[in-house]
């Protein structure tokens, strides 16, 4: 089936698209600051206000479960709205949520406050690619990877420059308040560009259109199945990458080192896999490689764990990095349209980020019972096997079948 092939969605002039894209990049950046924020700042946090660990777990699980758990009231918002709107609204979300956490002088305020900016990660993570469908249809993946590319970059910025910001500002909650700055000029910026979208991005086009989820489509259930061993297998290894190598006597900061190598090489990926697939024929095998690269990252630190680590973290983070963003690329690949693919996000989100908080407890829970990490990593393993298998089956035959 032959596409649009203008990049330019109508309405809009060569320029307006290419403020139209730079304000998606703007927005993106803010989708991961929330929960990428806090780790590093946790252990002043409960010197500042007393919690349980489970309270503290759920300062970066809380985002997670929103954008699981309000993806289907996203899309319905989305729906009612319109996807400027629905943009704006995220975005000011998350602008509220991370203000006022650094108000917080309770344990609950603050995880309220988390709440608030999460309900706008999750309003954003499902109707940003609805806008990306419908502003971009001849350039789907390059669009894809640039706001992929955007949410991990946020999400290293923010993990690597939290302390520090707190010892400049002078406490926790100055550094946290702070990540509100990047969403009020994305804010700014969508304003713009939000005044000059065409009226198809408008409420109306959703008139008359069923909005339940595409629960009973096969297509859609590929989706749900790849990206939830994804998102199980990078959030896994978010928490637990680290702990591993300290318990093999690593000092902290060369373990936490790991971890940021491996968002590099994420990055790397995100950056230049989703415009592949825009002039790869057989995208199949394009998602294979990468989750190939994830299963010889898993096994290599399952198995050989002090054989050059470096380069196995590399490894891992080129195909979860290319995972994620090549996953992305196939909801938006797979709507027929953008209030399809609004829907389609919605269900893909609410299994694979349920899963994806999950997982990491599931990993601590064996990681207790069998004493050691071999046997969570080698499950983490059998989990890369098994995306590797729905990878080879996201064929072309699926392209704008889910309405």
């Amino acid at each position: 089936m032959l596409q649009h092939r203008s990049d330019r969605p109508p309405g809009l002039s060569n320029r307006g698209t290419f403020v139209l894209a730079v304000a998606l990049v703007l927005v993106a950046v803010n989708l991961r600051t929330t929960v990428a924020s806090v780790p590093p700042l946790l252990g002043q946090i409960r010197e500042d206000i007393p919690m349980t660990g489970a309270v503290a777990g759920m300062l970066t699980a809380a985002p997670v479960l929103c954008m699981a758990w309000l993806a289907p009231w996203a899309s319905r918002l989305g729906h009612r709205h319109g996807y400027a709107k629905g943009t704006l609204m995220a975005v000011l979300l998350i602008t509220v949520g991370n203000g006022l956490r650094g108000l917080a002088g309770a344990a609950p305020v603050l995880l309220l406050a988390t709440v608030v900016a999460g309900a706008g990660v999750a309003v954003a993570g499902v109707v940003v690619p609805a806008v990306v469908k419908d502003a971009f249809p001849g350039r789907q993946g390059a669009a894809t990877g640039g706001y992929s590319v955007a949410m991990m970059l946020g999400a290293a910025v923010s993990a690597t420059f939290s302390a520090p910001l707190a010892h400049l500002l002078g406490s926790w909650r100055e550094s946290l308040s702070f990540w509100a700055v990047p969403a009020v000029g994305a804010a700014v910026v969508w304003v713009v560009v939000a005044s000059r979208l065409p009226r198809r991005h408008a409420a109306a086009v959703a008139t008359g259109r069923r909005m339940a989820l595409p629960w009973q489509s096969r297509p859609a259930w590929l989706l749900v199945v790849f990206l939830s061993c994804q998102s199980a297998l990078a959030y896994s290894f978010l928490g637990w990458l680290a702990p591993v190598y300290v318990s093999r006597g690593w000092t902290p900061f060369a373990a936490g080192a790991l971890v940021g190598v491996n968002n590099l090489a994420q990055l790397a990926a995100a950056l230049t896999l989703p415009a592949l697939a825009d002039r790869v024929v057989h995208f199949p095998r394009l998602a294979m490689a990468a989750v190939s690269l994830t299963v010889v990252g898993t096994i290599w630190l399952w198995r050989f764990p002090e054989a050059i680590p470096v380069l196995a973290v590399v490894v891992l983070g080129l195909g979860l990095g290319g995972g994620f963003s090549l996953g992305l690329t196939r909801i938006v690949h797979y709507a027929a349209d953008a209030q399809s693919s609004s829907r389609l996000t919605a269900l893909v989100f609410l299994v694979s980020y349920t899963v994806a908080a999950v997982t990491p407890v599931v990993f601590g829970f064996v990681r207790d019972l069998s004493g050691g990490f071999t046997v969570p990593l080698g499950l983490l393993a059998l989990l890369a096997l098994a995306e590797l298998t729905v990878a080879g089956r996201l064929t072309s035959d699926h392209v704008g079948s889910v309405a």
